[in-house]
């Protein structure tokens, strides 16, 4: 699978328990598909992707699935001091996290750095839970 940031590099898969985990050594980008990130964040006591929040960007032109070979959505998040995004595919579901995963040596490793970059993509979470 190439990486959907247009590097032009085969991912390679993260070693690691169960999950469909692959890491883009160029740029950092890491591919996860629904399920596991769904089970990653409810192990954590997160809402799962959908309950994320986020705003779809149509304008933002993201590359193409390494899978369905569709074009990816981008998805914002966070607040305006930390703005975060992921792009998606709306075929297969598949997530593309961008170079804040790079150097994870294993699936452990990102996999705890997709649970930070989860906590704080939802800013309305944060605000309600202040309240």
């Amino acid at each position: 699978m190439d990486c959907p940031a247009g590097c032009s590099v085969e991912m390679t898969d993260l070693e690691g328990d169960h999950e469909t985990l692959r890491e883009c050594k160029e740029c950092g980008g890491l591919w996860i598909n629904v399920a596991d990130l769904n089970r990653i964040l409810l192990h954590n006591n997160l809402l799962g992707l959908e309950g994320q929040g986020g705003k779809m960007d149509a304008e933002a032109l993201t590359g193409h699935c390494p899978d369905c070979q569709v074009d990816l959505v981008r998805v914002d998040g966070g607040d305006r001091q930390h703005p975060l995004h992921y792009d998606t595919c709306e075929s297969c579901g598949g997530i593309f996290l961008e170079s804040e995963f790079a150097d994870a040596a294993d699936a452990k490793e990102a996999e705890k750095k997709i649970i930070t970059f989860f906590r704080n993509f939802d800013s309305k979470r944060k605000t309600r839970a202040a309240i």
